[in-house]
């Protein structure tokens, strides 16, 4: 084809190619505008180490310069899954661990349990966390399904695959694996489950994986293929392979730090994470009224090509990126006023990286110098989700116009010239001045093949409007392939309360008479409203032996005692008389009643204040200790019922107390806002922890050093980093010859003794950093014989002894206070009712020392093996078994240790269970209300019949019930067993399949079983027609049914034709039960 000349053209064709130009460039010029958007954060959240589960405990965590990398060795758990051990002398044991990695809310997102466990745990924490960042945006997920929403993802950890590899054959071949472990089953899972149009893609380049991810998801907003952006990265350490390869390769700390920019810098530390932002065009997110944390001016990804060698990280290459995102937010060098840097703490990298920052910032005009820090001097690396957690704490910097400091940063890097360098590190919070100038901030993330990332982040200056709605209620369950992790905190038990629901409508069994006791301890206001109610008197405690002659001429079957408490309340921590008097008039109670010919039907006690309900009031520490010692009381004595109905400001209706004190479930009731409330002891699922690491510059204190338990924190103490270990003991020579450890003669309940120990203290070298209150002392008492010598002498180091410790000893640098006290105080115990109230003093005294700013908890422990607290009769053991009460070993606690002194929770209760064993004990004596969640775990359907559920087996059973009954109970175990559902757990009759997760792969599964297990030949089709365990039942049940009418009619028939007349009886006979027998 002949080219044509601009000459040639006639004058129309030259405006043409003029108007074709112009509109070119404007075209040009509009996308050029476009890709400038700022782009807004509208939402962010996450799941961090040191129990960080929301951004606000992110962002404390950081101003609070903590420092998250926890003790909890990586072998532990690894030795845990049975890994193999010969890879663990290869590998640094630090790293920085989640605590709940194998927790998910599979019914949530309709993903059965036998699906879930081969998903990888990065994904399963993704898909939670995309529904927590919505919530936190203000944008409810169920809304976004056929929306264009894209979802872009920073993952390359694929160490589930590897632990997936090391399971027995029969669980590596499943059709789960290759959709659970793919990296774009990340992405892609969440678009699936919130149906999302929009882009979904993974990103693997290594530690700049998620910076990456966020720069596609910014330029996909700007070219509209998107409206909304869910971005995310993910880390979790699941394999020893990697942490082999890196220690191998000299990439990690020895010591398990970064130290960003540091002299002492000598690798980095891996750590787990994951993270989620939303993102909007910022006209978008300004239209639809949304909080926004922090606007993407603009950013940039580039590659090292070929520098000193694939893992070497090139200074050019960094600047170039760098001043690429400028270029593309539209910014100079001197708008930057703070960076966060990649920072990862290596000898070479960090020389590097700051020879970057200066080539791409050494040329600015502003004289004042930029702010640079890490995030990973806080948590470590979270490798791919590194990016993420960089560029959420610089959207919080320029959000709460302030930056945390950067951690481990003592003495510059010789390597670095720091007076030519643009930049200074932040050992120390830094405040951005307040001068109106907008705040800008960069973000790097490099990639250790080559792969770097920059993102400029910009203040957003409007008013800001909160807008989030509450996340998710995820109810969580451990996911696990193989053996799992062992738990970070020890199995134990914790104290919930629930709403009571008593029955309006129901008449009282019986006209109950109420006897109010006159007492020192008693409310006049609740003395009068009770008094004003219908059938109710007062005595006197010394006349209650009169009661058979009063209620001789009245018409009552039976009365409820009322014994009110709640005026014994301690003025100060002074008054000793007040917690005396108050054990003499209750021991002075139950003494009183042993001599009564006519029992009460029921004792009700009135405390105050004494039952810590969801934190809702402060807690006194002597109506604690008496509602425990009653706990105690109620499982010795059996009868008369006692009843605890705890109250706060406002009295209870008399309405609710006549139908309280007529029932038999709870045991205990506490009054508050209107509402009542019960406890309930349930499993305790794991915890946020906060991180104990030991100082080899302090003192450790552990009271009653000389018993087993004292003993053995003492020597853990010192061998896991304490300066020194002190313990006490009221012996004068104890024998403790070991390093570190220092023995002083000490009785903890004697106020002269504990304030020159506190003197001496003061004056030592190393201040005191932690203190194990172990203190005790025990023997069985029965509450007929027991005197008020009894209770004080058990009373004392319990009681005396926290409160003499709180005033006299130095608390200043003090990192935890940890009491040992005990189960009895918790649910009592028979013949101990003087140790549980010490303890539940105890307990009670931790929460009053906590609002003081003291970092204590308590842990109320089960018996241990060969302790001091387990009377070492003969019988004693045996007796806590019978109960199901089992002993524990030293050495299963002491790996727990370091957790169990950092547990965020107030209270903690540890003990070992035979937990059936136990049920059936506390049931027995009447105490099942605290026990109800656990009993529904291990309730189990039972088996209705001996003979196997196959469809002839079923024709035989006439009544029509308890056919079905046996149907659905085969359904339940084959819909358990192909979905991997727990066997304590309950199915609902009307849930479907697919609600529980049952997919087409488990459907076919599902069919094939029924049909082999109940002799059926349903189909596929069957399940679609009958989706639900309950529809089936009825559906089978149907086929199963006998129809002897139809058989009777068909002999009939056959023997219509027959030459019958000539037969004798026992011929006709004979014949008759042939033909049946075909059809039987």
């Amino acid at each position: 084809m002949k080219s044509v000349s601009h000459e040639s053209l006639s004058s129309l064709q030259k405006s043409f190619l003029i108007i074709r130009n112009l509109e070119r460039k404007l075209k040009d010029q509009l996308i050029s505008t476009d890709s400038m958007e700022e782009i807004a954060v509208v939402g962010m959240a996450c799941h961090l180490p040191g129990g960080i589960h929301t951004v606000n405990d992110f962002w404390n965590a950081l101003l609070a310069g903590e420092d998250l990398v926890t003790n909890y060795s990586l072998l532990t758990r690894w030795q845990e899954m049975e890994q193999k051990e010969y890879l663990f002398n290869k590998c640094m044991p630090h790293a920085g661990l989640l605590d709940d990695i194998t927790l998910f809310d599979n019914d949530f997102f309709h993903i059965s349990p036998a699906e879930a466990r081969y998903i990888d745990p990065q994904h399963r924490h993704l898909l939670m966390l995309a529904h927590k960042a919505l919530a936190d945006a203000g944008i409810p997920a169920d809304t976004l399904k056929g929306s264009d929403t894209g979802v872009f993802t920073g993952i390359s950890a694929f160490d589930y695959s590897l632990h997936i590899m090391q399971q027995d054959e029969s669980l590596r071949i499943n059709p789960y694996v290759c959709s659970g472990n793919s990296f774009s089953g990340a992405s892609g899972r969440i678009s699936y489950c919130l149906g999302l149009h929009g882009p979904c893609i993974s990103i693997d380049t290594a530690c700049s994986s998620s910076l990456v991810a966020l720069h596609q998801a910014a330029a996909s907003l700007r070219r509209n293929e998107c409206n909304l952006a869910l971005v995310s990265g993910a880390n979790l350490i699941l394999s020893p392979y990697l942490q082999a390869s890196l220690t191998e390769a000299g990439m990690l700390s020895p010591d398990g730090r970064c130290k960003a920019f540091d002299d002492s810098a000598n690798g980095y530390v891996r750590s787990e994470g994951c993270i989620t932002v939303v993102l909007k065009r910022l006209s978008d997110a300004e239209k639809d009224g949304d909080r926004i944390y922090a606007c993407i001016k603009g950013s940039a990804v580039a590659q090292d090509g070929a520098s000193g060698g694939l893992t070497v990280p090139d200074p050019a290459s960094q600047a170039k990126v760098i001043k690429h995102a400028l270029a593309a937010a539209g910014m100079e060098a001197d708008d930057i006023r703070f960076v966060e840097t990649h920072g990862t703490g290596t000898p070479l990298g960090d020389p590097i990286e700051a020879e970057g920052l200066h080539l791409a910032f050494g040329e600015r005009h502003n004289r004042e110098k930029i702010v640079a820090g890490s995030v990973k001097s806080n948590f470590g690396h979270l490798e791919a989700a590194a990016g993420l957690a960089g560029f959420m704490k610089a959207c919080l910097n320029v959000y709460h116009k302030q930056m945390p400091p950067s951690l481990h940063f003592n003495t510059p890097n010789h390597h670095i010239d720091w007076q030519q360098m643009p930049f200074h590190i932040n050992a120390e919070k830094y405040l951005f001045s307040n001068d109106k100038k907008r705040i800008v901030g960069g973000v790097s993330s490099f990639g250790f093949t080559g792969t770097v990332a920059h993102c400029i982040v910009a203040e957003y200056q409007h008013t800001v409007v909160e807008k989030c709605i509450p996340p998710p209620d995820f109810q969580l369950k451990p996911h696990w392939l193989g053996k799992l992790p062992g738990p970070v905190v020890p199995t134990g038990y914790t104290v919930k309360w629930k709403e009571v629901e008593l029955a309006t409508d129901r008449k009282p069994e019986n006209d109950m008479a109420y006897v109010y006791v006159e007492t020192d301890g008693g409310t006049p206001a609740f003395q009068k409203t009770f008094l004003s109610g219908k059938n109710a008197f007062s005595i006197a405690i010394d006349h209650l032996c009169r009661l058979e002659n009063i209620f001789s001429t009245q018409r009552y079957q039976q009365y409820c005692l009322v014994y009110d408490l709640s005026a014994w309340i301690e003025e100060d921590e002074n008054d000793e008389y007040t917690l005396s008097a108050a054990f003499k008039h209750i021991i002075q109670l139950f003494q009183t009643l042993k001599t009564l010919s006519l029992s009460p039907g029921v004792i009700l006690f009135i405390t105050r204040q004494g039952l810590h309900v969801n934190g809702t009031a402060p807690l006194y520490a002597l109506q604690h200790s008496l509602a425990s010692f009653i706990r105690s009381a109620s499982l010795e004595l059996q009868s008369p019922a006692m009843l605890v109905l705890d109250i706060h400001n406002d009295l209870p209706d008399m309405n609710f107390i006549n139908r309280y004190v007529q029932q038999s479930y709870f045991r205990e009731t506490a009054f508050r806002n209107n509402k009542y409330w019960y406890p309930v002891i349930s499993p305790a699922t794991p915890v946020p922890l906060i991180k104990v690491t030991l100082d080899n510059e302090g003192t450790y204190l552990v009271t009653g050093g000389n018993g087993s338990l004292g003993e053995h924190i003492a020597v853990w103490l010192r061998d896991n980093g304490a300066g020194q270990v002190i313990i006490t003991g009221r012996s004068a020579n104890a024998n403790h010859k070991n390093d570190r450890i220092i023995y002083k003669q000490l009785d903890v309940a004697c106020e002269e003794d504990v304030k020159a120990f506190g003197k001496w203290l003061k004056s030592t070298s190393l201040p005191l950093k932690g203190i194990v209150h172990a203190a005790g002392t025990n023997s069985r008492c029965l509450l007929k014989d027991m005197t008020i010598d009894d209770m004080l002498q058990v009373g004392a180091p319990k009681i005396n002894g926290i409160r003499y410790l709180s005033r006299h000893l130095p608390y200043d640098q003090l990192d935890f206070l940890v009491t040992y006290s005990s189960i009895a105080a918790i649910w009592g115990s028979a013949m101990l009712a003087h140790y549980a109230a010490a303890n539940a003093y105890m307990d009670a005294f931790v929460l009053h020392l906590k609002t003081k700013g003291i970092p204590a908890a308590t842990i109320n422990w089960g018996p241990w093996k060969n302790s001091n607290m387990v009377l070492k009769d003969s019988n004693t053991t045996s007796l806590l078994e019978e109960s199901g009460v089992l002993t524990v070993h030293a050495d299963t606690v002491g790996k727990s240790y370091a957790s169990l002194l950092g547990i965020s929770q107030d209270q903690r209760i540890y003990v070992q269970l035979n937990q059936s064993r136990f049920l059936q004990m506390m049931e027995i004596r009447g105490a099942q209300s605290y026990w109800e969640t656990l009993r529904g775990m291990l309730q189990q359907k039972p088996v209705t019949a001996n003979n196997t559920a196959t469809l002839p087996n079923l024709m035989l059973i006439t009544d029509d019930a308890e056919r079905a009954s046996l149907i659905h109970h085969e359904l339940v175990l084959l819909v358990k067993e192909v979905l991997v559902i727990p066997e304590e757990e309950e199915i609902d009759p009307a849930r479907s399949f697919s609600d529980m997760g049952m997919d087409s792969i488990l459907l076919l599964k599902f069919v094939e079983r029924i049909n082999k297990r109940l002799g059926t030949t349903i189909t596929s089709n069957t399940i679609f027609n009958y989706p639900a365990t309950g529809l089936l039942t009825t559906h089978i049940n149907e086929l199963s049914t006998p129809q002897p009418v139809t058989v009777i009619k068909t002999v009939k028939e056959n023997l219509r034709y027959s030459y019958t007349e000539d037969m004798s009886d026992a011929e006709l006979l004979k014949m008759i039960n042939k033909e049946i027998q075909k059809y039987s």
